[in-house]
């Protein structure tokens, strides 16, 4: 048969896993397909060589190598990153006013009354002035909506980063200290989140795990509850707490204050918000099974929808009233500045400028601000990306974060403090049918016509209804669920025990709520990295063993203790990159390992490796395993390493496979465990039977005249196909 067929077919698979615009012309078999091999953003695939009679490709237009020389290819270059960085470019061409503006318009004016009331309450969380939220929800908006990548994301405040700005500005007793304070911390936040985005660094919320997360959430909500007894209780003239501690004494020195008509006021309030969410989980169901439905049940979800929005029209209401000639006879929100939010420089409002000259919690601040931006970010992505899978589009983690810390610097210079994104108005977007980043230019509309019409009417809005929308909202975020389900997997680490997750939770949740939101993320990010560190230094090291009754799979022979071992080998695998971090901690577990199989009267001669899960060498690993070889060959103890993928095992061939006496002197390095360890009991059966013959001629007085046996050469199970190879003829 010719040779020419098997190559045509090859080349004909080689053909069809090229994209297919790069066109090719298949006329002859002889193709050199020895070039270096080129991965590109589209395929892995061999340039053919100059030689060659295969036709020319071409790439796809969009491909990175595509770009023409000169003038025009630059100029692709910078619209490509112009278009990446402002994505309203991109869409805004292409918007479709017909089939979409009706539904951003409607999504946008819901979201945006739902958003007005919801800022209130967040600024009455972050202890600024209730001006402050709405401010959230003009410019902030506007400028994700022009450079960020989700269509749903609502961008205000948010009771979270909420949270965390009342924790940096409860050592400042004045409310107008606080507010000027706070847009000085957006914008701090805001410009880290700028420069983290262009160096496409949003891995670094990576280290905040769900557990850290929850932990200080929970830990955040209960200094919420706590701080917003004040209001609830009507409590004027409470003196300033710091402190979950001192706050609790200060209520209750002053609890004979309390105001009851505003106490029964918050407590109705509660108690139809818990009726309005039953409502709405009772609609959304009922909408969801087969119809036909009652005509009222459409016009019930939307109102239980905008509960925030008829709890305040009834609270106003009442407050109006209610009072006595002029004056509300329950505490009320007060004078709001009407109109648009004013221009001002940060830095130069007079509580910043004081910060700045005497330097008071100062480097706090900044480092408050770093977790501000880190957790508004996490919050915001995370909603964003759960719509972004629901309705089948992608979003860019890095510009995500680029627009958040654009919006919250932009808004700064507006009176506004950190924006965030929020996981009910997100949800809410993709219900109500919003469609594009339009709908965030109709919020600001919205809000920009209640700010410069409706803020008289806001006067009235008595405190115990903020702090009741408050409560409720924020009863929801308390997360004792987590840490019970962490405990009940209180068991071992190698069994699926969660322990480290259940310690994090408890140390974010403890010292969020007895010291402050930056010690408790702060502490648990800490001891999170220091567990990732402790695994990278200090991986599992197990001994494997043969399940026969699983189809000769390998376990680890602690979990599994039917696994077969076999006499004079011992298989263990590393499960974690071999790296200067971790080589002495393998080279010790080794050692350890075969102190106990000879402890058992198992002396070993062979050590199998199974390096799956080593997905990594360096030199200091390298230097140390060639110093573990030589000292085992003095022993005569042999290794051999089976799994070994891509990368290592092709430094293991170069550094252990080459030269006159290889320390590795296994046949193959394409090998798996079931393999490695048949040949380790062929080695191991033929050293036994030489330390016999050696003992059997020592006894004969004869001496000992066997040679030394080695690997090289001899074949491996299986036939000729186990003989030594390496990479370059594999």
């Amino acid at each position: 048969m010719s040779k020419s067929a098997p190559a045509e077919s090859g080349i004909t698979r080689a053909a069809e896993s090229v994209p297919s615009n790069m066109s090719k012309t298949l006329n002859s078999s002889e193709v050199d397909l020895t070039q270096e091999r080129k991965v590109t953003r589209i395929g892995d695939w061999v340039a053919p060589a100059p030689s060659s009679k295969l036709g020319e490709y071409q790439r796809m237009a969009d491909d990175d190598e595509a770009r023409e020389p000169g003038l025009r290819g630059a100029l692709q270059c910078v619209g490509s990153c112009v278009v990446g960085r402002i994505p309203m470019l991109g869409w805004l061409p292409q918007y479709d006013v017909r089939n979409d503006f009706f539904y951003d318009f409607i999504g946008g004016a819901t979201i945006a009354l739902i958003c007005l009331v919801q800022t209130l309450a967040h600024a009455a969380i972050a202890t600024t002035k209730v001006i402050q939220g709405p401010y959230c929800a003009f410019v902030p908006p506007f400028v994700y909506a022009v450079l960020g990548t989700s269509p749903h994301a609502s961008i205000s405040s948010g009771a979270i980063a909420a949270i965390l700005i009342a924790d940096q500005l409860q050592y400042f007793h004045d409310e107008e200290e606080r507010t000027e304070l706070a847009s000085l911390l957006a914008l701090i936040s805001g410009g880290m989140l700028v420069a983290m985005g262009l160096c496409r660094a949003a891995y670094a919320v990576r280290f905040l795990s769900q557990s850290l997360i929850s932990g200080f959430v929970t830990g955040g909500s209960v200094l919420i509850l706590v701080g917003q007894l004040k209001n609830l209780l009507g409590l004027e003239k409470m003196r300033h707490a710091i402190g979950v501690i001192d706050q609790v004494r200060a209520i209750y020195e002053a609890l004979p204050e309390t105001r009851v008509i505003g106490l029964c006021l918050g407590l109705s309030m509660i108690m139809v918000l818990q009726v309005m969410m039953w409502l709405k989980k009772y609609t959304v169901a009922q909408l969801k099974s087969q119809g036909p439905h009652p005509s009222w049940m459409k016009p019930a979800k939307i109102v239980s929808e905008m509960k925030e929005l008829v709890l305040v029209g009834i609270s106003i209401a009442f407050a109006i009233f209610t009072c006595n000639g002029d004056e509300p006879i329950l505490p009320v929100v007060g004078t709001i500045p009407p109109g648009l939010p004013p221009f001002q420089v940060p830095w130069r409002l007079p509580a910043a400028k004081s910060m700045l000259e005497t330097h008071f919690r100062l480097q706090e601040f900044f480092m408050g601000g770093f977790l501000v931006a880190l957790t508004s970010f996490l919050t915001t992505y995370a909603t964003s990306k759960k719509q972004a899978l629901q309705h089948g589009y992608q979003i860019d983690a890095s510009q995500e974060m680029f627009a958040l810390g654009m919006a919250g610097t932009c808004g700064s210079f507006f009176g506004s403090f950190t924006p965030s994104g929020s996981l009910s108005r997100t949800s809410l977007a993709g219900e109500v049918g919003v469609r594009t980043q339009m709908s965030g230019l109709m919020k600001i509309v919205v809000v920009g016509t209640s700010l410069k019409f409706l803020t008289p009417v806001l006067y009235y809005l008595p405190k115990a209804t903020l702090a009741a929308i408050i409560l409720r909202s924020t009863w929801q975020l308390v997360d004792f669920k987590t840490p019970k389900t962490l405990w009940s997997s209180w068991r071992p680490y190698h069994q699926g025990g969660m322990r480290r997750d259940f310690v994090v939770w408890w140390i974010a949740f403890v010292l969020t709520v007895f010291l402050g939101v930056l010690w408790g993320i702060g502490a648990a990010v800490f001891v999170s990295v220091a567990m990732i560190v402790h695994d990278a230094a200090m991986p599992r090291t197990v001994t494997l063993g043969r399940i026969e009754s699983l189809g000769n799979i390998w376990r680890d022979v602690e979990v599994w203790s039917e696994g077969r071992t076999f006499p004079g080998v011992l298989t263990v695998e590393f499960r974690g990159p071999l790296s200067f971090a971790s080589a002495d901690w393998f080279m010790e577990e080794l050692e350890r390992k075969k102190f106990l199989e000879a402890k058992r009267g198992n002396k070993v001669h062979v050590v199998v490796l199974s390096f799956g899960s080593v997905h990594d060498l360096d030199k200091t690993a390298i230097e140390m395993f060639r110093d573990l070889l030589t000292v085992w060959r003095k022993q005569s103890i042999s290794c051999i390493v089976a799994e070994a993928k891509s990368r290592v095992r092709l430094l293991l061939e170069e550094h252990f496979a080459r030269g006159d006496k290889p320390l590795l002197d296994q046949p193959k390095f394409m090998i798996n465990i079931d393999d490695a360890v048949m040949y380790a009991n062929m080695v191991v059966a033929r050293k036994i039977k030489g330390e016999a013959v050696s003992k059997a001629q020592d006894d004969s007085g004869l001496g000992s005249s066997v040679p030394e046996h080695s690997f090289t050469g001899r074949p491996m199970p299986g036939g000729p196909e186990f003989q030594r190879t390496t990479s370059a003829n594999v």
